[in-house]
Protein backbone atom coordinates (compact mmCIF):
# COMPACT_ATOMS: atom_id res chain seq x y z
CA UNK A 1 0.00 0.00 0.00
CA UNK A 2 1.19 3.52 -0.85
CA UNK A 3 0.72 6.05 1.94
CA UNK A 4 0.46 9.62 0.65
CA UNK A 5 0.91 12.33 3.28
CA UNK A 6 0.23 15.98 2.56
CA UNK A 7 -2.37 18.09 0.88
CA UNK A 8 -5.80 18.38 -0.60
CA UNK A 9 -7.09 21.61 -2.05
CA UNK A 10 -9.59 23.01 -4.48
CA UNK A 11 -8.16 24.32 -7.74
CA UNK A 12 -9.75 27.51 -9.03
CA UNK A 13 -8.50 27.74 -12.60
CA UNK A 14 -8.71 30.63 -15.03
CA UNK A 15 -7.80 29.96 -18.65
CA UNK A 16 -6.48 33.38 -19.68
CA UNK A 17 -5.44 34.81 -23.06
CA UNK A 18 -2.28 36.06 -21.33
CA UNK A 19 -1.07 36.90 -17.84
CA UNK A 20 -2.34 40.37 -16.82
CA UNK A 21 0.11 43.16 -16.15
CA UNK A 22 0.44 44.73 -12.72
CA UNK A 23 -2.76 46.63 -11.89
CA UNK A 24 -4.52 45.37 -15.03
CA UNK A 25 -7.96 43.75 -15.14
CA UNK A 26 -8.09 41.26 -18.01
CA UNK A 27 -11.35 40.05 -19.54
CA UNK A 28 -11.89 36.92 -21.59
CA UNK A 29 -10.95 34.25 -19.03
CA UNK A 30 -12.70 30.88 -18.65
CA UNK A 31 -13.36 29.64 -15.11
CA UNK A 32 -13.29 26.08 -13.80
CA UNK A 33 -13.29 24.81 -10.21
CA UNK A 34 -11.92 21.36 -9.55
CA UNK A 35 -10.06 19.01 -7.25
CA UNK A 36 -6.46 19.78 -6.40
CA UNK A 37 -3.71 19.62 -3.82
CA UNK A 38 -0.50 17.94 -4.84
CA UNK A 39 -0.82 14.95 -2.52
CA UNK A 40 -4.40 14.18 -3.51
CA UNK A 41 -3.46 14.49 -7.17
CA UNK A 42 -0.53 12.12 -6.64
CA UNK A 43 -2.80 9.68 -4.82
CA UNK A 44 -5.26 9.68 -7.73
CA UNK A 45 -2.45 9.16 -10.25
CA UNK A 46 -1.10 6.20 -8.26
CA UNK A 47 -4.55 4.67 -7.72
CA UNK A 48 -5.35 4.88 -11.44
CA UNK A 49 -2.29 2.71 -12.03
CA UNK A 50 -3.91 -0.06 -10.03
CA UNK A 51 -2.27 0.13 -6.60
CA UNK A 52 -3.81 0.52 -3.15
CA UNK A 53 -3.51 4.07 -1.79
CA UNK A 54 -4.21 5.67 1.61
CA UNK A 55 -4.18 9.44 2.13
CA UNK A 56 -3.38 11.53 5.21
CA UNK A 57 -4.38 15.19 5.04
CA UNK A 58 -6.76 17.77 6.54
CA UNK A 59 -9.71 19.54 4.88
CA UNK A 60 -12.25 22.10 6.03
CA UNK A 61 -15.84 21.37 7.02
CA UNK A 62 -17.06 23.07 3.86
CA UNK A 63 -18.34 22.17 0.40
CA UNK A 64 -14.80 21.85 -0.97
CA UNK A 65 -13.89 19.39 1.79
CA UNK A 66 -17.07 17.38 1.30
CA UNK A 67 -16.36 17.19 -2.44
CA UNK A 68 -12.93 15.77 -1.63
CA UNK A 69 -14.39 12.77 0.17
CA UNK A 70 -16.65 12.10 -2.81
CA UNK A 71 -13.62 12.16 -5.10
CA UNK A 72 -11.65 9.71 -2.96
CA UNK A 73 -14.65 7.41 -2.71
CA UNK A 74 -15.06 7.32 -6.49
CA UNK A 75 -11.34 6.73 -7.03
CA UNK A 76 -11.08 4.03 -4.37
CA UNK A 77 -8.58 5.95 -2.21
CA UNK A 78 -8.58 5.28 1.52
CA UNK A 79 -9.57 8.45 3.42
CA UNK A 80 -10.17 7.24 6.98
CA UNK A 81 -7.06 9.14 8.10
CA UNK A 82 -8.21 12.48 6.69
CA UNK A 83 -9.14 15.03 9.37
CA UNK A 84 -11.89 17.65 9.09
CA UNK A 85 -11.17 21.09 10.53
CA UNK A 86 -13.99 23.06 12.13
CA UNK A 87 -11.90 26.22 12.22
CA UNK A 88 -10.25 26.59 8.82
CA UNK A 89 -11.29 26.29 5.20
CA UNK A 90 -10.09 23.66 2.77
CA UNK A 91 -6.89 24.67 1.03
CA UNK A 92 -7.48 26.52 -2.24
CA UNK A 93 -5.21 27.32 -5.14
CA UNK A 94 -5.72 30.02 -7.76
CA UNK A 95 -4.29 28.92 -11.11
CA UNK A 96 -3.74 31.06 -14.20
CA UNK A 97 -3.23 29.00 -17.37
CA UNK A 98 -1.96 30.64 -20.56
CA UNK A 99 -2.72 29.38 -24.10
CA UNK A 100 0.76 27.82 -24.16
CA UNK A 101 -0.24 25.64 -21.22
CA UNK A 102 2.15 27.40 -18.84
CA UNK A 103 0.67 28.14 -15.44
CA UNK A 104 1.07 30.31 -12.35
CA UNK A 105 -0.33 29.20 -8.99
CA UNK A 106 -0.98 30.90 -5.63
CA UNK A 107 -2.09 28.87 -2.59
CA UNK A 108 -4.03 29.56 0.63
CA UNK A 109 -3.13 26.62 2.88
CA UNK A 110 -6.14 26.83 5.21
CA UNK A 111 -6.84 23.58 7.08
CA UNK A 112 -3.45 22.11 6.15
CA UNK A 113 -1.86 24.35 8.78
CA UNK A 114 -3.59 22.26 11.45
CA UNK A 115 -1.50 19.20 10.59
CA UNK A 116 1.05 18.60 13.38
CA UNK A 117 3.86 16.10 14.08
CA UNK A 118 1.92 14.75 17.07
CA UNK A 119 -1.11 14.11 14.87
CA UNK A 120 1.07 12.31 12.32
CA UNK A 121 2.65 10.24 15.09
CA UNK A 122 -0.84 9.07 16.06
CA UNK A 123 -1.10 7.50 12.59
CA UNK A 124 1.57 4.91 13.37
CA UNK A 125 -0.76 2.00 12.57
CA UNK A 126 -1.25 3.10 8.96
CA UNK A 127 2.51 3.65 8.57
CA UNK A 128 3.02 0.06 9.71
CA UNK A 129 0.89 -1.11 6.76
CA UNK A 130 2.66 0.96 4.10
CA UNK A 131 5.22 -0.29 1.57
CA UNK A 132 5.98 3.21 0.24
CA UNK A 133 5.46 6.76 1.57
CA UNK A 134 4.94 9.76 -0.73
CA UNK A 135 4.92 13.38 0.37
CA UNK A 136 5.26 16.92 -0.95
CA UNK A 137 5.83 20.27 0.79
CA UNK A 138 2.28 21.67 0.84
CA UNK A 139 2.03 20.69 4.50
CA UNK A 140 3.95 22.15 7.48
CA UNK A 141 7.70 21.57 7.58
CA UNK A 142 7.62 19.73 10.90
CA UNK A 143 5.03 17.33 9.46
CA UNK A 144 7.39 16.58 6.57
CA UNK A 145 10.22 15.87 9.02
CA UNK A 146 8.02 13.68 11.23
CA UNK A 147 6.77 11.72 8.22
CA UNK A 148 10.20 10.90 6.80
CA UNK A 149 11.48 9.96 10.26
CA UNK A 150 8.56 7.58 10.88
CA UNK A 151 9.12 6.00 7.48
CA UNK A 152 12.86 5.66 8.12
CA UNK A 153 12.26 4.00 11.49
CA UNK A 154 10.20 1.37 9.66
CA UNK A 155 12.62 1.14 6.71
CA UNK A 156 9.87 2.25 4.33
CA UNK A 157 11.09 3.87 1.09
CA UNK A 158 10.17 7.55 0.80
CA UNK A 159 9.39 9.57 -2.31
CA UNK A 160 9.90 13.27 -1.52
CA UNK A 161 8.54 15.71 -4.09
CA UNK A 162 9.96 19.03 -2.80
CA UNK A 163 7.21 21.27 -4.12
CA UNK A 164 6.65 24.06 -3.54
CA UNK A 165 10.38 24.54 -2.95
CA UNK A 166 11.33 25.73 0.52
CA UNK A 167 14.19 25.22 2.93
CA UNK A 168 14.54 21.76 4.46
CA UNK A 169 17.29 20.38 6.64
CA UNK A 170 19.88 18.26 4.90
CA UNK A 171 19.00 15.47 7.31
CA UNK A 172 15.37 15.46 6.19
CA UNK A 173 16.26 15.42 2.50
CA UNK A 174 18.82 12.67 3.07
CA UNK A 175 16.09 10.37 4.43
CA UNK A 176 14.30 10.42 1.07
CA UNK A 177 14.88 7.31 -1.01
CA UNK A 178 13.70 9.15 -4.14
CA UNK A 179 14.07 12.94 -4.37
CA UNK A 180 11.95 14.29 -7.27
CA UNK A 181 12.18 18.04 -7.91
CA UNK A 182 11.46 19.80 -11.18
CA UNK A 183 14.32 21.78 -12.72
CA UNK A 184 13.39 25.04 -10.95
CA UNK A 185 13.15 23.30 -7.58
CA UNK A 186 16.41 21.47 -8.25
CA UNK A 187 18.22 24.76 -8.84
CA UNK A 188 16.77 26.08 -5.57
CA UNK A 189 18.06 23.10 -3.60
CA UNK A 190 21.46 23.22 -5.24
CA UNK A 191 21.75 26.83 -4.08
CA UNK A 192 20.82 25.57 -0.61
CA UNK A 193 23.73 23.12 -0.75
CA UNK A 194 21.91 19.95 -1.84
CA UNK A 195 23.93 17.03 -3.11
CA UNK A 196 22.66 13.50 -3.58
CA UNK A 197 23.46 11.23 -0.65
CA UNK A 198 24.59 7.63 -0.91
CA UNK A 199 21.66 5.36 -1.64
CA UNK A 200 19.37 8.16 -2.77
CA UNK A 201 17.95 8.38 -6.29
CA UNK A 202 17.61 11.90 -7.70
CA UNK A 203 15.00 12.36 -10.43
CA UNK A 204 14.75 15.82 -12.01
CA UNK A 205 11.73 16.45 -14.24
CA UNK A 206 12.55 19.00 -16.94
CA UNK A 207 9.44 19.27 -19.09
CA UNK A 208 10.35 19.34 -22.77
CA UNK A 209 13.94 18.47 -21.88
CA UNK A 210 12.95 15.09 -20.45
CA UNK A 211 14.11 13.60 -17.15
CA UNK A 212 17.50 13.36 -15.46
CA UNK A 213 18.14 10.42 -13.12
CA UNK A 214 21.18 10.10 -10.85
CA UNK A 215 21.90 7.17 -8.54
CA UNK A 216 24.76 4.89 -7.54
CA UNK A 217 25.24 3.79 -11.16
CA UNK A 218 25.72 7.35 -12.45
CA UNK A 219 23.60 9.87 -14.36
CA UNK A 220 21.36 9.21 -17.34
CA UNK A 221 18.83 11.17 -19.30
CA UNK A 222 15.42 10.14 -20.61
CA UNK A 223 13.89 11.87 -23.59
CA UNK A 224 10.39 13.32 -23.28
CA UNK A 225 7.30 11.71 -24.77
CA UNK A 226 6.50 14.56 -27.14
CA UNK A 227 2.88 15.61 -27.61
CA UNK A 228 1.62 17.59 -30.60
CA UNK A 229 -0.30 20.07 -28.46
CA UNK A 230 0.14 21.09 -24.84
CA UNK A 231 -3.09 22.30 -23.23
CA UNK A 232 -2.44 22.54 -19.48
CA UNK A 233 0.69 21.58 -17.53
CA UNK A 234 -0.82 22.15 -14.08
CA UNK A 235 -0.94 18.54 -12.87
CA UNK A 236 1.93 17.10 -14.89
CA UNK A 237 4.37 16.91 -11.99
CA UNK A 238 1.84 15.26 -9.69
CA UNK A 239 0.94 12.76 -12.41
CA UNK A 240 4.62 11.93 -12.82
CA UNK A 241 5.16 11.41 -9.08
CA UNK A 242 2.01 9.32 -8.58
CA UNK A 243 2.67 7.13 -11.60
CA UNK A 244 6.30 6.64 -10.59
CA UNK A 245 5.21 5.71 -7.06
CA UNK A 246 2.79 3.13 -8.44
CA UNK A 247 5.56 1.60 -10.54
CA UNK A 248 7.88 1.29 -7.56
CA UNK A 249 5.07 -0.11 -5.39
CA UNK A 250 4.34 -2.71 -8.08
CA UNK A 251 7.97 -3.85 -8.00
CA UNK A 252 9.02 -2.41 -11.36
CA UNK A 253 12.66 -1.51 -11.84
CA UNK A 254 13.69 2.15 -11.78
CA UNK A 255 14.01 2.40 -15.57
CA UNK A 256 10.48 1.19 -16.28
CA UNK A 257 8.95 3.23 -13.45
CA UNK A 258 10.55 6.40 -14.83
CA UNK A 259 9.39 5.70 -18.37
CA UNK A 260 5.83 5.04 -17.23
CA UNK A 261 5.88 8.31 -15.30
CA UNK A 262 7.16 10.19 -18.36
CA UNK A 263 4.42 8.99 -20.67
CA UNK A 264 1.71 9.39 -18.04
CA UNK A 265 2.61 13.01 -17.34
CA UNK A 266 2.92 13.70 -21.06
CA UNK A 267 -0.61 12.44 -21.63
CA UNK A 268 -1.89 14.67 -18.83
CA UNK A 269 -0.69 17.92 -20.43
CA UNK A 270 -2.90 17.34 -23.47
CA UNK A 271 -6.07 17.84 -21.40
CA UNK A 272 -7.65 20.59 -19.33
CA UNK A 273 -7.82 20.43 -15.53
CA UNK A 274 -5.91 18.08 -13.27
CA UNK A 275 -8.03 15.08 -12.27
CA UNK A 276 -9.71 14.57 -15.66
CA UNK A 277 -6.25 14.71 -17.26
CA UNK A 278 -4.66 11.89 -15.23
CA UNK A 279 -4.53 8.72 -17.36
CA UNK A 280 -5.43 5.21 -16.29
CA UNK A 281 -3.38 2.04 -16.42
CA UNK A 282 -4.33 0.81 -19.91
CA UNK A 283 -3.70 4.20 -21.45
CA UNK A 284 -0.23 4.39 -19.93
CA UNK A 285 0.49 0.82 -21.08
CA UNK A 286 -0.34 1.76 -24.67
CA UNK A 287 1.62 5.02 -24.58
CA UNK A 288 4.64 3.23 -23.13
CA UNK A 289 4.65 0.81 -26.07
CA UNK A 290 4.69 3.76 -28.48
CA UNK A 291 7.37 5.56 -26.48
CA UNK A 292 9.68 2.55 -26.35
CA UNK A 293 9.22 1.72 -30.04
CA UNK A 294 9.96 5.29 -31.18
CA UNK A 295 12.97 7.50 -30.64
CA UNK A 296 11.90 7.98 -27.00
CA UNK A 297 13.72 6.31 -24.19
CA UNK A 298 17.06 6.76 -22.60
CA UNK A 299 19.36 9.34 -24.11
Amino acid sequence: MILVVGSYGTGITLQVPRVPERGETLAGATLSIGYGGKSSNQAVAARRQGVEVELITTVGDDSFGHDAFELWKREGIGSSNVAISKERATMAGAILVEPSGDNRIAIASGALDEMTPVWIEEKADIFDQASLVVLCLECPDDVVTQTVQMAAERKIPVILNPAPAKKLTKETIALATYFIPNETEYEFYKREGYSRTTGQTLIVTRGEEGVLVADETGEREYRPYVQEKVVDTTGAGDTFVGTFAAGIARGLDLDEAVKRAIVSSAISVTRNEVIPAIPRLAEVDEALRIYESSEGGMG
